[in-house]
């Protein structure tokens, strides 16, 4: 009877620790994404100082992402469903005056990202289109 008791015990205490495991992780986004990322291109081309004040970055973690335009600050939520999946539902802009001829396009490519890889420590933003960003790590 003891051994009984003892054994319930066990299997309900190890369920629980599962389940919330689980549910912790199930849109978090992987590990090697989250890091800062500086934008170097952006639909096929290489950017220069002409396009924007300071190059665009965006520091992500497990759920969630800021950065800059290169002029405003942007925050929001990230998903991932999936490996090779990602996405930038739902997230604010600053709204300052700038001369960053290129940022309302960048926004709009993040707001449309559905995938991502990453090879030789480049991040490469990707839509239903195809390619649309790459990224180098930043510090």
């Amino acid at each position: 009877m003891l051994f009984i008791a003892v054994s319930l015990t066990y299997s309900c205490k190890s369920t629980k620790t599962t389940n919330s495991t689980t549910a912790v992780n199930e849109n978090a986004v992987e590990k090697k994404l989250q890091q800062t990322w500086i934008l170097e291109n952006l639909n096929g081309k290489v950017l220069t100082e002409k396009d924007f004040s300071s190059f665009p970055k965006i520091e992500m973690s497990s759920t969630s992402f800021s950065g800059s335009t290169g002029c405003n600050g942007i925050k929001g939520s990230l998903v991932s469903n999936g490996a090779g999946k990602l996405q930038f539902p739902n997230f604010t802009s600053e709204t300052q005056k700038c001369n960053a001829k290129k940022e309302a396009e960048f926004l709009q490519l993040l707001k449309t990202t559905s995938g991502y890889s990453i090879e030789n420590n480049k991040l490469y933003l990707s839509n239903q289109f195809g390619l649309t960003m790459s990224f180098k790590k930043g510090n």
